[in-house]
């Protein structure tokens, strides 16, 4: 999965301090960032030493992957043309052939959107503030603490005899298959989302519930968690036409190939795959 950058350790530990030439800076407009390209069709995130002195010495610490810094910008920053250096989708990184550089290029993106959407109070309007003490940011005004928003998801392998089931979004292309995901409601356990995603989106009962896996999906700025579960009775698909478009049965060998391996959804079906071939 993307967050899997072993030998490399990623550390969160917060504190504060100065950028120096050779951290990197982590520079976004929206659904873009910085990037500099490094061979054909391959990108690094650039460092604070290429882009201008005055706009890096703005820039903030965010965390560190062994010894190398990562810093990002929690005001509005006024980079934008910088030789050597150019705008890309953020889904680039996707394609990026360093492990590191699409974490670490990911999870700047999390903090970005969030410091973004947080500049003013969601209680009294007034601008807020970083923490000085931990990752939050707060209201000098009315004492409102924010932190950085996390939402928690389920992902679940839902198995039928011997069979995975595979379900293709609404908004998905034709082809283009995936498993049952949805966002945990307010009231629910994680297992208690896993039954009503379920049933709501293919209205299938399922049983024995079981945690297998997490990772953060700063896509959507989720916590992706996880599952396996087994139908239970009636196994007739129903897919609800407005959230799955269709959903079908698949054996292990018509699993289709990994399209990537930075996502659990794709780690799930590989797992069910290599339980089945060892049964």
């Amino acid at each position: 999965m993307f967050q899997d950058i072993a030998p490399h350790r990623f550390s969160n530990v917060f504190f504060k301090d100065a950028i120096h030439p050779e951290d990197v800076l982590l520079c976004y407009n929206g659904n873009h960032v910085l990037l500099q390209p490094v061979g054909e069709g391959d990108y690094a995130l650039p460092r604070a030493c290429q882009l201008p002195q005055q706009a890096a010495m703005e820039a903030i610490y965010l965390f560190s992957v062994d010894k190398t810094r990562y810093f990002g910008f929690w005001h509005p920053h006024t980079v934008e043309d910088v030789p050597g250096l150019f705008w890309q989708s953020t889904q680039v990184l996707r394609t990026v052939k360093d492990p590191v550089t699409l974490f670490a290029g990911m999870e700047g993106w999390h903090l970005y959107r969030w410091f973004r959407v947080n500049r003013f109070c969601g209680h009294c309007g007034k601008p807020m503030e970083l923490k000085g003490d931990e990752r939050a940011v707060i209201c000098p005004e009315c004492g409102n603490v924010v932190y950085p928003r996390i939402n928690p998801a389920i992902i679940v392998a839902v198995e039928n005899q011997g069979k995975l089931l595979l379900a293709r979004n609404a908004s998905s292309p034709p082809g283009r298959y995936g498993l049952i995901a949805g966002f945990v409601e307010f009231g629910e356990s994680l297992e208690d989302t896993v039954r009503r995603e379920v049933r709501e989106e293919v209205g299938l009962k399922v049983t024995d519930v079981q945690y297998y896996n997490s990772q953060p999906w700063p896509f959507s700025e989720s916590l992706m968690l996880g599952f396996f579960a087994r139908v239970e009775g009636d196994a007739q698909l129903h897919p609800d036409k407005k959230e799955i478009a269709e959903a079908k049965w698949v054996s292990p060998e018509e699993l289709p190939p990994p399209v990537s391996r930075i996502s659990i959804a794709q780690e799930l079906m590989q797992e069910f795959k290599r339980r089945k071939m060892e049964e």
